[in-house]
């Protein structure tokens, strides 16, 4: 198996020296491998203890132990309040049945149940990402032609010009951004071989009879700037000339007649070339969405992750592929989401009555179908500059997913108070970022909404924190907030977004009794890769840690595994490996507790399930049987 050769490869070259070898080489492995009480009453923060000595079983069981399936032979992490490790798990149906020692559930349990020796693999909780922008993942692989590994102008003018023998005579020729995911996208001409990027000349050499564009990237994808390039007739389709003038934000980079290069450097986090420049180049199409929540649903299985929350929101167009995809029984990730209000492209009244639209469906706790829930909606104050570019084009969204919002303060608590009154869950950024983010002022606004319309039992989710004083964190505790955190800006964001030793305080908002959750922002989707940086807080660009977390690693694999059902109103149903749970697990050949701790962004299971249903195997389960 691939899995299996990348981590033998991995591994001889770590016995060889472990300190040579990169955390962006092992995060290369990794994505090959993958294919692309005040706090919660179920959590109990400690060590994991050895052993669970007595077999636990559900009431009503006889002495025969009916199951559908035996996980024998493992190191059980059950992130239970006693904190204990066990060797067996019995399941039927949906549920976990037992928990114990493999000699006791194997005496009570018929010959012909199928079984599955985990050969002192490690069973865990399933991951549940608070932040995956999970669709994006998918969406790389629908945006254009590949640049991966065209590492020089002469190897991307020949990618260019195998995509032009393939291409209809004026047929636009759409390529994905150039470098590679995760932290490798071209920001950089230095990053090329020969110092420079691509322009219109080179890619008119390749492919003089179609549009060629090169796609810039999603923002939080790389560090600005974010280079694009197109070709003359991509350029001619789209009406710019000399006489162009620069959008917000973006530069078109002229020769010294002034005419346009061909590249264009964007700075802004969500891409507006698409919305301006280039409105005449394909776009993404609803099958597009569709094969992207399929394949990112593949994706993260393989990296463990079980449930999922879209904290930003989703636009009606993607709730419809996520909702098409679980109809399908493709879906082989738990997805909830908010609903993405529109808010700068509608006017309050037709957004009130978009609310009254969803509110049956989006105001309740129950998911709705098997794998899929609308929860809530959510809102944004941001930059009402490119807010109002996107708008033009609703309901297109291109890379995002969820609308674009730059609504002031006072419609967001007249939004804010309206969707309140209908008992839709409140979602939105928390963090200190000017001119448009701070703490204060996010807590403030919903303060105000809290006098008009109560919040505290709606578990409104406040994401990306990043900073944060005692009494602010008194604040968000008193409003009853869910607080989520991405540690991975720490990696390649951390002087842009200003981070320091005191950033993403997850030790103190523990201690002041918020639920906390850990999301991975899709950079990468790796939620291992989050739990490290939570535990080591390494800055890549700075090439230091930015202070220490104050948690062990079993803290993080609770916030990681466990916390996040609170979101769900699920925390005394999932989150836990004990009889009554849900079988929501992974089962990894390493134990996260004991390996080297710069090894947990490789870990990959071998084997991921939801509900008893296994949805992600690399051979393990072949050797069930009964």
């Amino acid at each position: 198996m691939l899995v299996n050769k990348l981590r033998q490869r991995l591994g001889s070259l770590l016995k060889k020296n472990t300190k040579t070898v990169s955390r962006r080489k092992i995060l290369q492995y990794l994505l090959t491998a993958s294919g692309a009480a005040t706090l919660l009453p179920n959590l109990s923060f400690g060590a994991q203890k050895m052993n669970s000595s007595s077999v636990k079983v559900t009431s009503g069981i006889d002495s025969t132990l009916r199951a559908d399936l035996l996980l024998s032979e493992g190191n059980v992490i059950t992130l239970d309040k006693a904190s204990r490790i066990s060797e067996a798990v019995a399941i039927r149906g949906s549920k976990i049945v037992a928990v114990g020692k493999t000699a006791e559930l194997e005496a009570r349990i018929p010959p012909d149940t199928p079984r599955i020796n985990l050969q002192g693999r490690t069973l865990l909780p399933g991951f549940f990402d608070t932040h995956p922008h999970m669709d994006r993942e998918g969406l790389k692989t629908r945006g254009g032609e590949s640049l991966v590994g065209a590492n020089s102008v002469s190897a991307i003018i020949e990618r260019v010009a195998e995509a032009a023998i393939k291409a209809k005579p004026g047929e636009w020729i759409v390529f994905m951004p150039m470098g590679a995911p995760p932290f490798d996208y071209v920001n950089n001409p230095n990053m090329l071989k020969e110092g420079r990027y691509p322009n219109r000349d080179d890619l008119d050499s390749a492919a003089p009879d179609n549009p060629v564009f090169i796609r810039g990237v999603w923002g939080w994808w790389s560090r600005p700037p974010f280079p694009a390039v197109a070709n003359s007739e991509a350029m001619r389709r789209c009406d710019i000339t000399a006489a162009t003038t620069d959008p917000y934000n973006i530069e078109i980079v002229r020769d010294r007649s002034g005419s346009p290069t061909g590249v264009f450097l964007e700075s802004n986090r969500t891409s507006l070339l698409e919305y301006t420049l280039f409105r005449n180049a394909p776009r993404f199409t609803y099958e597009d969405r569709l094969e992207s929540v399929r394949l990112s649903s593949k994706i993260y299985s393989s990296l463990g992750t079980t449930s999922a929350y879209e904290a930003h929101g989703l636009t009606p167009e993607l709730l419809r592929a996520y909702r098409e995809i679980d109809e399908r029984g493709e879906l082989s990730v738990r997805m909830s989401a908010p609903l993405s209000l529109p808010s700068s492209s509608m006017n309050r009244s037709r957004l009130t009555d978009l609310m009254d639209e969803w509110a049956p469906s989006a105001g309740g706790r129950e998911m709705t179908s098997d794998n899929f829930r609308v929860s809530g909606v959510s809102l944004d104050h941001g930059n009402p500059k490119s807010a109002t570019l996107i708008a033009r084009d609703y309901p297109y969204v291109q890379w995002s997913g969820n609308f674009d919002q730059g609504i002031t303060d006072s419609e967001f608590i007249e939004i804010g108070i309206e969707a309140a009154k209908r008992k839709l869950r409140l979602n939105f950024l928390i963090p200190t970022i000017p001119p448009y983010h701070s703490v204060d002022k996010s807590l403030d606004m919903l303060e105000q909404i809290n006098k008009q319309a109560p919040i505290r039992d709606l578990r409104c989710v406040g994401f990306h924190l990043i900073n944060a004083s005692p009494q602010q964190l008194r604040r968000v505790r008193d409003l009853g907030l869910i607080v989520t955190m991405t540690p991975s800006f720490f990696y390649s964001h951390a002087a842009e977004l200003h981070l320091g030793e005191d950033s993403c305080p997850m030790r103190e908002v523990l201690d002041a009794g918020i639920p906390l959750t850990l999301g991975t922002d899709n950079v990468p989707p790796s939620m291992f890769f989050t739990a490290w940086e939570a535990l080591v807080r390494w800055d890549e660009v700075g090439q230091r840690h930015l202070g220490t977390s104050g948690l062990e690693r079993e803290d993080v694999l609770r916030l990681c595994c466990q916390s996040p059902h609170y979101i769900n109103w699920e925390e005394d149903s999932r989150g836990v490996i004990a009889p009554g749970m849900a079988a929501e697990l992974m089962v990894f050949d390493d134990n996260p507790l004991t390996c080297d701790i710069d090894l947990l962004p490789q870990l990959t299971p071998a084997m991921t399930m939801i509900d008893g249903r296994i949805v992600h195997d690399v051979g393990l389960s072949t050797n069930a049987g009964g």
